[in-house]
């Protein structure tokens, strides 16, 4: 009988997530200063004039529930950028308080927990994420993969990388991991 083996060349790599976050920012069309907080979350631009100006647009502008769960989801991801993992997570608490059903809420505090390496934690979050119907789910099952690997569940992580790279073979992060595992039979 033959056994999948799976070892990492370079473990370690896969703690520092470099998971990009705003890939999970969510367009609004609240008004200005709502799209600019989402064009701040896309860059993950985390500096302090952005930061004001996402929560200018929290407080100044009449946003519609859904423009302001969306704004909530931007600034955690524009807080995260700036390493303030408390901040950011209490925004995506106020999206998800206003849309639990909300995937790129649910995501993002994925994403947060593994940038604390925390997959374990991270895990439950992102198939919230990807049950509530992830955008992009390649990176939703990525992350996944990303937790999988920092609990130590190699073939679960493997084969959820195979599976993000399969949904985006265009997407080189997915390739990139892969190869730092090597897969041997028994």
């Amino acid at each position: 009988m033959k056994a999948f083996v799976l070892s990492t060349v370079a473990a370690a790599a896969l703690a520092i997530v470099p998971l990009s976050a705003a890939q999970s920012a969510i367009l609004t069309v609240g008004g200005p200063l709502a799209k600019v907080c989402y064009n701040h979350a896309l860059a993950a631009d985390g500096r302090s004039f952005a930061i004001d100006g996402c929560t200018r647009a929290l407080e100044e502008e009449a946003l519609a529930r859904p423009d302001r769960a969306a704004t909530y989801v931007n600034r955690g991801i524009v807080y995260m950028s700036a390493g303030r993992f408390a901040l950011a997570d209490a925004d995506f608490d106020a999206a998800l308080a206003i849309n639990a059903g909300l995937p790129d809420g649910w995501l993002n505090k994925g994403f947060l927990r593994l940038r604390q390496g925390n997959g374990r934690d991270a895990l439950p979050l992102i198939q919230k994420g990807i049950d509530a119907g992830a955008g992009r789910q390649a990176l939703a099952i990525f992350a996944r993969g990303v937790a999988h690997e920092q609990m130590g569940n190699y073939a679960a992580a493997y084969a959820d990388l195979r599976q993000a790279r399969m949904l985006e073979p265009g997407w080189s992060m997915p390739r990139e991991y892969l190869a730092s595992y090597r897969v041997s039979s028994r």
